[in-house]
């Protein structure tokens, strides 16, 4: 059992660097949108979207996501996330080494705040980007809809609280059980890894047969 738990230990940062990618994952359109490819491309697309549409996405972005508060929210999904994916680590936490257990939480502190720093750079371009993917997935007359009930006392509601809905305890139970499913998979899933990158090693490191 300490031999599964030390592996498991190992694996921990893997897991814990994709927290970021799915607090993220929660603000962003579902669908795949062309602005991510290229710089070059984002340009370009932008400049063949429609200016009424960039327009209205710009609005609901602008009130959706105030330049005041959009740190907040980002940061408040991360950190939603950070605590579910935590929790559902602990079954693969070592139980006789509570200095290691230790240390890797201060680790998830210190990574999560240098993570946090890179983010923050990066917020202005996703704004951007998701102004883009908005004015490109929906019609001009779904733009005005969105912009009407993101202006209601209801529509700013939805957004500012979006961090809370991911810690509410409704959605937070029905994404530890996954998470808790995820965690027991990912354990083995490394181990699989490792093995095929050490066989393939191994061939490379074999000296050639000569004939």
């Amino acid at each position: 059992m300490h031999l599964i738990k030390s592996v498991s230990l190992r694996a921990l940062p893997i897991a814990v660097l994709a927290a970021p990618i799915s607090a993220l994952a929660q603000e962003q359109p579902s669908e795949p949108s062309p602005f991510s490819e290229t710089e070059d491309q984002s340009e370009t697309s932008l400049t063949e979207l429609d200016t009424a549409s960039l327009d209205l996405a710009g609005q609901i972005v602008t009130i959706g996501y105030p330049k005041e508060t959009r740190e907040a929210l980002f940061f408040g999904s991360m950190d939603q996330t950070i605590i579910q994916l935590r929790q559902a680590l602990g079954d693969f936490m070592p139980e006789d080494d509570p200095e290691a257990v230790k240390i890797f939480d201060e680790w998830i502190v210190k990574y999560t705040e240098e993570s946090k720093v890179i983010l923050r750079k990066h917020i202005p371009s996703i704004m951007d980007g998701m102004t883009a993917a908005y004015a490109d997935l929906f019609s001009e007359e779904e733009l005005r809809d969105i912009l009407a009930f993101v202006q209601t006392p209801s529509g700013k509601q939805f957004f500012d609280r979006m961090p809370d809905v991911v810690g509410s305890a409704s959605f937070a139970d029905a994404n530890q059980a996954y998470l808790d499913e995820s965690m027991a998979s990912v354990i083995p899933a490394q181990r699989e890894l490792l093995n095929q990158l050490r066989e393939h090693q191994e061939s490379k490191d074999e000296p050639s047969e000569t004939t």
